[in-house]
Parts: structure tokens; sequence; C-alpha cells
């Protein structure tokens, strides 16, 4: 089915409790955007306030406050304003998304290298598997700044596999990986039979593991933290509008040179669009529903008990467990390092799009078969060919024209877009969004602005560090 807009009373998610302090004061405090109308206009409209958002509106705002204070640019500092349908980082980052919803910052590296390379190239599927790996240390370096409370760590990653065709497939994989790629497959281990059963407590049934580094994060708090800087950063340049969805979107015409978005909070009028609703994209641009479609999944919060309280290494590691992905795919694992100490257990994948056949936004009874301490599902996107869709928009997809030229110092006028990252969003969705923020600024060709991707990108322009198989255009 097309993809709709957020419905209008989710389950719970787990991780949004307790709230942000400040993100909670903008539901509560009557005089916050929370109870206000929307401004009349705006330079840059970001519809979407997960982890895609929360990058976006930081690289857009910290690279236009260097370049005004290093000089040349004679214009005001940009305006930008962020809408979210519930509350702040309610969808797939603060709710489902697996690698999202347990905080797994572990980048499907072996398991994609082949296929990868098959179908792309070498050089093209060694730069996709380095721009999935440079998420592990710049969202680290993040987490540090922006988000000290988001626990962002290390962990051991340990794929678990319980089918003998699949194990051998993985392994097979994992050779042409470190054959290929030896430094960046440096951390891995297999270990088989009574080995891994041993060392990871697992099930007599496990066949053997895969083991590496990767890392994890709470990945609301993490959200939260960036918003809260910003917030507090960039109170004259950002606003936040919480429950104010955008409804539809109006072109420009004769009598009006700028987009109109409706909410229920009133119109607003931009030149710059930024669509970062991941499985929503197709609600307001319909041309990419097909491509961008819904999958529903289901994530649990477990009391873990006295006995594995440290038998899961203390949060220190994070699992996927494999069985045959015909009939029933994978689950994640982690467990929380403060409160109960909780198992963070999820995947429950329910068929490959949402049908209307189920309540609108509720887990089905083979997702309760997960008894919980608390459960709540949501929507993930599936992209078409597989990889995030990013950058500006064709007309031709978004069925309006674009605008007259902006006034200050950007790129032309037009929606944006990054989306589409078929459950992978940690190993994706900051850089991409960051790219995108660098090109409605027209600075994708500036090579000096990528100092805080940890080394990732160092020297490079937005073309040459975002893997190209990821921009959107009519041909694709």
């Amino acid at each position: 089915p097309t993809p709709g807009l957020p419905i209008a009373e989710p389950t719970r998610s787990f991780w949004a409790f307790p709230p942000s302090a400040i993100l909670a004061r903008l539901v509560q405090d009557p005089d916050e955007s929370q109870c206000a109308a929307v401004p009349e206009y705006a330079d840059v409209v970001v519809i979407g306030s997960g982890i895609s958002g929360a990058s976006f509106v930081r690289a857009l705002l910290n690279a236009d406050r260097k370049r005004i204070n290093k000089g040349g640019y004679e214009h005001e500092r940009l305006s930008v304003v962020m809408l979210e349908a519930h509350d702040a980082c309610s969808g797939a980052t603060g709710r489902l998304v697996p690698s999202i919803a347990l905080g797994h910052i572990n980048p499907p590296l072996y398991h994609d290298y082949e296929d990868l390379k098959n179908t792309l190239g070498l050089r093209a599927a060694q730069h996709i598997i380095r721009f999935r790996l440079a998420h592990l240390e710049i969202q680290r370096h993040i987490g540090q700044t922006d988000a000290a409370d988001a626990d962002c760590r290390e962990v051991e990653a340990v794929d678990v596999y319980y089918d003998e065709e699949t194990f051998e497939e993985a392994k097979r994989l994992l050779k042409v990986y470190k054959r290929d790629m030896p430094v960046e497959a440096e951390p891995y281990e297999c270990l088989g039979g009574e080995a891994a059963r041993k060392r990871y407590q697992l099930s007599e049934y496990a066949l053997g593991c895969i083991t590496t580094r990767a890392g994890a994060v709470h990945p609301y708090r993490f959200v939260a933290g960036v918003l809260a800087r910003l917030l507090k950063d960039h109170p004259n340049q950002f606003r936040l509008y919480t429950k104010t969805p955008c409804t539809s979107i109006t072109g420009p015409s004769e009598n009006e040179s700028a987009y109109t978005l409706h909410t229920p909070r009133g119109t607003l009028k931009t030149k710059h669009i930024v669509h970062l609703t991941n499985a929503h994209v197709g609600a307001l641009v319909p041309g990419l529903a097909p491509v961008v479609t819904q999958v529903r999944e289901t994530m649990s919060a477990q009391r873990p008990g006295r006995k594995l309280r440290t038998k899961m290494g203390g949060g220190a590691r994070s699992y996927v467990f494999y069985d045959d992905p015909v009939y029933k795919g994978f689950d994640y694992l982690t467990q929380l390092r403060s409160g109960e100490h909780e198992l963070m257990f999820g995947g429950g994948l329910e068929g490959e799009s949402v049908g209307c056949t189920r309540m609108p936004g509720m887990y089905d009874l083979h997702s309760a078969a997960h008894v919980v301490k608390a459960l709540w599902s949501g929507e993930l996107s599936e992209s078409a060919d597989g990889f995030p869709w990013v950058g500006r928009i064709p007309e031709s997809v978004t069925g309006r024209e674009r605008p007259s030229k902006t006034d200050k110092v950007m790129a032309s006028p037009g929606e944006w877009v990054s989306a589409g990252y078929s459950g992978e969003g940690m190993v994706h969705a900051w850089l991409c969004a960051k790219a995108v923020a660098l090109m409605v600024l027209g600075m994708e060709d500036d090579k000096n602005v990528c100092d805080d991707m940890n080394g990732f990108g160092a020297g490079q322009s937005v073309a040459e560090w975002l893997p190209a198989r990821f921009l959107i255009s009519e041909t694709r």
C-alpha cells in the first residue's frame, strides 16, 4: 500500500521513557512551539525528527555558521523549522528499526560484500563498506560531545546461526570479505559448535557464530541529545514543532514563489523542503512510494532475571540470531547497562509490507509470543534496490515545480530526501543526511567541511565520500 502519514496513536516505545527534559518541555509548556502556530516562512523546512533530521540540522547550521565566521558570505543565519507528526524522535529511530531500535551500530559487511561487488564492481563495493564502517567512530564521537547520556560504546557483535545451510554460506561470504578487504575484516572471528556455545552461553541448537567489533547506543537519547543541543545553541535559527504533521504540500504558482506546507498549526512557506521520514516518505512524495515501501517489525524489553544479568556481558555484547531466512529471518538482542538491565529483543518481521488486515500500528499475535516487560511495533523502510535514496528529488517525482532562486547563499530551491535505509539506519542515516545538508547549502563541492567525520572523507567533496549508488535520479 502507498505509505501514509504516521498513525494517530502508535504503540508506546520503551526507549522514550523517561522523555528528554528539553524535548518534553515542547509538549508541556504552552509558551513553547508545541502549542504555537508555525511561522509564515523558513529558509528550510525539515520533515521528520529522527536520526536523519538530527544529523541534517546539525550539519546545516554548523556549516552555515562556520562559513559566515570565515567571512565572504553576506547573509543572515538560515532559519530552519522541523516538523514532527508525534513527539520528537518518535518514529523508527526511537521505536523500531532493528539496527536503530537496539542501538546497533553494526554494519552489514561480510553479509553484503560479495553481492555489492558482483553488482557494482570492486571499488564501488568497497566504498560502500567503508562508508558504513565510518559510522562506528563518527557516532561514538557525536555521542560523547552531544549526547553524553546515550551510552554510546563499543561492543562485541555476535552473529549466531541455527541453520546449517545459512551458516555455511555465511562462512563462505566471510572468506571472500577477508580476502578482498583484510584490514576491515581483521576483527572477525568464526567459532563453531561447542566452542561458540560455551563462550557465549548459546542454546544447544546453535551451530556456530561469527563475531566482530561494533557499536551500540541508546537511540532515543542520542537523537534527543543532538536536538536539545541544537535548540540551545541555535535558538534564533532552529525551531522544532512536535505533534505537527505536514499533511500536504502545494507547489509554487503565479502568485506564490515558494512551497506551501499545510499543518494543523497553520501554513508554512519555504523554498527548501527536506523529506526525512524514511518509511513514510511516499505520503508526501508519491513518486517515491513504489521504491521506498513499509515493513513492520516488533521490539520488546524483557527483564533478565538475576542469573542473566552477568551472562550477557553487562551490555558489552550485541547479538543477531539467524534462522532459516525463508521462514523466520533473524532477531536482534542486546542488554541495557542501567535500570533493570533489560534485554532488548526484537525483529519479528511481519511480512513485506504493512497490510490493511492488521490494526494500524499494532503488532500481531505472532509478535506477542515475546513475553515481555514492554512490547511495541513500528515501521521501517525497504528500498526497492537495497540502497538509500539521497539528494535533490526530481520534479517528475515530486509532481511539483520548483520555486524561483533563493535570495540567500544556498543551492537552487527544491525538495530533498534521505530515506530508504532498509533497516540499517544506524550505518547510513547520519552521513546520508549530512550529505543532503551540504547539498542544500550548495557546498557539495567543498573539500574542507568534514572535520567532524573522524577522518572519513578528509579532503574530499560530497561526491567523493558519498557512494554514487545512493544518489536519487530519474533513471534510477
